[in-house]
Order: C-alpha cells, then sequence, then structure tokens
C-alpha cells in the first residue's frame, strides 16, 4: 500500500492505495476497496450497477475487528472502462465521499486508516 497526494488533484486528505484485506459493503454488494482516506473512498463494481443520491456503507478488514458501519457517502466520480477484455466483466471505477461520519465513526476509520497503514509497512 502506497500513500499518495497529488497537488493537482482536488483531494484534501492524504489516501492509501488498496489493501486487499479492506472491503465495501453496500446494498447492492460487496467490493475491494481501491483507495481509501478520511474523505472518501474509491472501488471497483461491474459496470451495470447504479447508485441512488446517497446510501449507507460498511468498510470492514476481513480478518480482523475493524469496522465502520452505517456511513452515508454519496457518488463524487464514476469512470466506466473504455475496453472490456472478452473474459471479463465490464466494470467502472466509483469514488465516493463520506456525508457524515459521527463521533463514533470517525475514530473508527481514523483506527482503521492506521491498521492498513501499519499492516503493510512492517
Amino acid at each position: 500500500m502506497m500513500i499518495t497526494k497529488n497537488s493537482d488533484e482536488r483531494r484534501k486528505t492524504v489516501r492509501l492505495k488498496g489493501h486487499k484485506e479492506a472491503i465495501l459493503i453496500q446494498p447492492n454488494g460487496m467490493h475491494h476497496i481501491r483507495d481509501i482516506s478520511l474523505g472518501g473512498l474509491s472501488f471497483r463494481c461491474p459496470r451495470d450497477v447504479t447508485f441512488s443520491g446517497q446510501w449507507p456503507i460498511e468498510i470492514i478488514i476481513a480478518g480482523s475487528l475493524l469496522c465502520v458501519i452505517g456511513v452515508s457517502v454519496r457518488l463524487v466520480r464514476e469512470q466506466v472502462d473504455i475496453v472490456a477484455g472478452s473474459v471479463s466483466t465490464p466494470s467502472k471505477e466509483v469514488g465516493v465521499e463520506y456525508l457524515a461520519l459521527d463521533d463514533n465513526n470517525r475514530p473508527l476509520l481514523a483506527r482503521l486508516l492506521s491498521y492498513l497503514q501499519q499492516t503493510t509497512t512492517s
């Protein structure tokens, strides 16, 4: 996992690159998180998945007790793959921002991010 920060980007927070144990659970399924920060996250899903104005998510780390539950997000980016292989399912990358982190979820998310950073640098 790498920490990336690009001054040309609109992001205001440092994000961590994907980690195979970081999983997003939302009403239309489970997805591996591609990158995550204190402001939002991105993931890949099938191209035909649609999203409402806002929806609840859970973030879990497989094999640990770390989780963030009941966070509302909204769509900020949706990038459909132009070319899909004949074997792979057509997909898209989706970026969401957290709409509200309550007093319980904010420290849990910070601990989750710290855990992800430590497990890849140890």
